[in-house]
This record gives C-alpha cells, structure tokens and sequence, in this order.
C-alpha cells in the first residue's frame, strides 16, 4: 500500500469514528431492544427516536380474577384438543392457589414447597380441603415486560414494551405446555376440578400463577357425613363401595 494510500484510509477512518462519536452523543443510533431476559430482539442503526416512550406502564388491577378465568379456558382448551373433559372450577382450591402466589410475590421466592417446607397437599389440608385422593400443582413466574428498548444517549432512557394479561395468560399456558411434567398435569384425565390463582409484584412487576388439579372423591374422607355417622366416633366409618378414603 502506497503512503498515500495510507494516509486517505486513515483519514476516512478518523472520520467515521467522529460521525460515530457525533451521532452517538446526539441520539441518533437506533435503539438497542431486550427482551425482559435479556436477550436481544432487534437492533439497527442510524435512525432518531425519540425519548421517554412507553415509560408508564400499564395499570394492573387488583382483582386478577379476569386473568385467572382467560388462564383456566385455555388450559381447558388444552383439554378439549385431546378429547379430554374441561376441568371444573372449585373455588377452594382457586383460594389456596390464590393464597401460595400471593405469599410468593410478597415473600420474594419461587417454588413448590414453601420455606417452612409445606407442598401443595400441606397448604390444602391446611385450608380444610380433604376430598380428594390425588392433586398436583403448576406454577409460572411471568415478567410484565416484553422487552426493554435501550436509546443511546447520553441519558441512557429505558423504554419497556408491557406483555396485555391476555398474552400473559397466553404464554402462561403455552409454557406448562411446553414443560413435559406441567403438561403431564393438564392433561391427566383423572383431574376433575382445578382453581387458579394469581398475584402481582408491583416492584418485580412480575405475575406469579399458581394452578391447583383435583381428583375429588365423594366418601370416606375426613369431615364428611359419612365419617361421622352416629356411633362410630371417635372410629372412621368407611361404607363398603367407598374404595378411597383418607378419615382419620
């Protein structure tokens, strides 16, 4: 390469290093894109955007029930694609459910067995709930935000794109689906009955989703009539046709 040749490629590259710096410091790259993981969506170059987008985020309500009702028909759509029969609401699981994403979001952990290592059956048999034989619990942690937009100024703004609760429940569903053991639960033809329950975490922004499964059996369980039938206390009384039974 002639010296001259040298020269003028090191004067272009000057150059571009000062257009850069230039653009760099007047906000004009385009934006570097995030996912809530992290993990980059899109990113491009020279083009002006303008900054403090989408900072307010949307306002989550209180009452989650609606999320819950759009999380419970899909999973029992789930159902219905293998020809199984739609699970039925119970109100006192929803409740226990409830309660577990609650105390999730507010204590800051995520897992089947609590701190003080209660599972699932502890926290139904806690609540009065003994008629059943079998259940099982699903769990999701969903973070509010899609993706975060990083604009390169000076100033560094956050923009942050919301997931709706309907994609909320969307891919709520579509990731127990997609875990073998949380898909084994949906469509386990033994479940009966089910309750949803969600919570938020304001400062997380993050939805915890709790889904509790059921067989329920109709005799010989603790509380029921037919344990407590006129002189066979303090004795269990099983009738003959009650195969399952848990009295105690």
């Amino acid at each position: 390469m002639e010296k001259g040749d040298t020269a003028i490629t090191l004067a272009v590259a000057a150059i571009l290093v000062l257009a850069f710096m230039f653009a760099y410091s007047q906000g004009l790259l385009d934006p570097v894109i995030l996912r809530a993981d992290g993990s980059p969506l899109f990113s491009g170059r020279w083009k002006k955007i303008e900054p403090n987008v989408n900072l307010t985020k949307p306002e989550v309500p209180k009452n989650l029930s609606m999320l819950e009702t759009m999380i419970f028909r899909g999973v029992n759509d789930e159902r219905e694609k293998l020809g199984l029969s739609r699970l039925k609401w119970n109100d006192d699981v929803a409740y226990v459910a409830r309660l577990y994403s609650q105390e999730m979001a507010e204590r800051g952990f995520f897992a089947h067995t609590s701190p003080e290592g209660e599972s699932h059956g502890d926290r139904l048999n806690d609540k009065g709930i003994y008629y059943y034989n079998r259940s099982a619990e699903n769990l999701a942690k969903i973070n509010h935000v899609r993706y975060f937009t990083y604009i390169n100024t000076i100033d560094n703004v956050i923009n942050r794109t919301y997931r709706t609760l309907g994609e909320v429940a969307e891919e709520s569903v579509g990731g127990w689906m997609n875990s073998s053991s949380h898909r084994e639960n949906i469509e386990d033809p033994g479940f009966m009955e089910s309750g949803i329950g969600v919570a938020y975490d304001k400062d997380e922004e993050m939805f915890y989703l709790t889904q509790l499964f059921i067989s329920r059996i109709h005799c010989g369980y603790r509380g029921a009539s037919c344990c407590r039938q006129e002189g066979y206390i303090p004795w269990c009384y099983r009738p003959w046709e009650c195969m399952d039974s848990i009295c105690e």
